[in-house]
């Protein structure tokens, strides 16, 4: 309405000012201006119009909305009833999706939390026994293969779902680079073959490049590992296990290609053939172990490895430097060396989706390193007190096919050897060798089924050796 007074006044002047000389073109603008007010005059009482309507649909909500805000009212409504109810413009969703891909953020913060893991059942038959409730029979392990016509169960058949995982893990942005949390655990914990005893496996944290916890170790590269379907994995790479350390990882570029530099002290724990020991002196080959843990280290193991990552696949060199120890407060004895390995592995792509998976690795004192579990000392102690690092080396290679989407098979051969002094026990493992090849399917993402065969030899100082040939079934659900 002011507006329309003002425009009014402005004509009243022009008109009053120079009525005379005013001329028709400003008549007619003045004329259109009080078109345009009108105009928007309407609009205004339309739009007070539609007001009244929606709040008397907004008082008729209220009346029959149940009083669940006012202090002492009992709550009848059930959850998601009242859930469903209007919320404030400030409220946050129950639930939102994370920052990552298969995970959801927890109400009232920016931690994206996530579950999954799989379940998986694998089905063996052995050509031979490795013995009652021994791991041997549920996973490839080269020391405990027999040898020298053992008497055990040919033809051994073994049923388990072992490898099912369970993992949980979450990421936090913060100031000073992401908070990340991971931990994984299975049921290998216990050797019985029907004993499913829960088994930490990852439990680790990180904050930008920095990170602390049990993982795989840093002289590993897990993008090198094959894809097979045993879970004790193959000779000639590096042993699967996971350890507690401290690593810090700096990324980088040289010449457009993404690199990465890692530094790692890791938990050290000397394995070591003592000849004062009844046990290192059994002449039982298909004794587990031969090796004590004397549990007597100082420094933690340290470790370095370079990353490339250019657009054919990854490669990466490792090194490793480790002070292997052995005290005996009886004897007084006190015995140390140094030692130390490199490591070469990667994953290279061919074409489509093939590739080929390599790992090499050289040294002495990193026995604990090689292969799977227990299959070569890091040092012996003869009978004098001196202590003499074990040399080993080896090798693995594997290609993987992809006959089409869901269809892939992978062929791995591994070899390592070790050298011995020759006053250790001549039942000790000289070399061990693994096959696999296998034959996968993936109908859906969630799901794997496979059969694989395995051959694997370990041959003794002595020069005695055994076979181990396995057909072994699988089939993985993941969630």
């Amino acid at each position: 309405m002011n507006l329309f007074y003002l425009l009014s006044l402005i004509l009243f002047l022009c008109l009053s000012g120079n009525a005379a000389s005013a001329d028709n073109e400003v008549l007619s603008l003045l004329r259109e201006l009080k078109a345009e007010v009108g105009e928007l005059k309407q609009q205004l009482d339309r739009s007070n119009s539609r007001i009244g309507e929606l709040e008397k649909k907004l008082g008729e909500y209220r009346a029959s909305k149940p009083e669940i805000d006012k202090p002492g009212k009992e709550i009848t409504q059930a959850p998601e009833t009242v859930a469903s109810s209007p919320a404030k413009q400030d409220d946050k969703p129950l639930v939102t999706l994370g920052d990552v891909k298969g995970t959801f953020k927890i109400p009232g913060t920016n931690t994206s939390v996530g579950i999954g893991g799989y379940v998986k059942t694998d089905l063996l038959l052995n050509s031979v026994s490795a013995g009652a409730d021994k791991l041997g029979d549920q996973k490839l392990l080269l020391s405990q293969i027999p040898v020298g016509g053992a008497s055990g169960e040919h033809s051994q058949l073994t049923f388990h779902a072992k490898e099912s995982r369970l993992w949980f893990k979450s990421f936090t942005p913060s100031a000073w680079g992401d908070i990340n949390t991971y931990i994984e655990m299975d049921f290998f914990g216990n050797p019985g073959t029907y004993n499913y005893t829960p088994r930490l496996r990852h439990a680790y944290g990180s904050i930008g490049h920095f990170l602390a916890g049990q993982t795989w170790p840093t002289f590993l590269n897990a993008a090198a590992i094959p894809d097979i379907l045993d879970n004790g994995g193959s000779a000639g790479s590096l042993f699967l296990f996971r350890q507690a350390l401290v690593r810090w990882s700096q990324p980088f570029a040289l010449a457009g290609t993404a690199m990465e530099w890692q530094t790692a002290i890791e938990a050290p724990r000397s394995r070591i053939w003592d000849s004062t020991s009844p046990s290192a002196n059994s002449n039982d080959p298909n004794a587990y172990s031969f090796f004590s843990n004397p549990d007597a280290d100082r420094y933690p193991d340290l470790v370095t490895r370079l990353n490339f990552s250019p657009e054919w696949g990854t490669l990466s060199i490792a090194a490793m430097g480790r002070q292997i120890r052995y005290t005996d407060s009886k004897l007084g004895l006190k015995q140390e060396a140094w030692g130390g390995a490199v490591s070469l592995a990667g994953k290279i792509n061919v074409f489509n989706l093939d590739n080929i998976r390599f790992m090499a690795h050289y040294g002495n004192g990193h026995g604990r390193y090689v292969s799977t579990d227990n299959t070569f000392s890091d040092a012996s102690l003869d009978n004098e007190g001196n202590l003499y690092l074990t040399t080993s080396y080896g090798g693995m290679l594997a290609y993987q096919h992809w006959w089409n989407k869901q269809w892939r098979s992978s062929v791995v051969y591994g070899y390592d050897q070790a050298e011995q002094p020759d006053w250790v026990n001549q039942v000790l493992n000289q070399e061990v060798q693994s096959l696999h090849a296998n034959l996968l399917w993936s109908p859906v993402n969630q799901a794997v089924m496979g059969l694989e065969y395995i051959y694997a030899n370990r041959k003794l100082l002595d020069g005695r050796e055994g076979d181990l040939q396995r057909l072994q079934f699988s089939a993985r659900y993941n969630f």
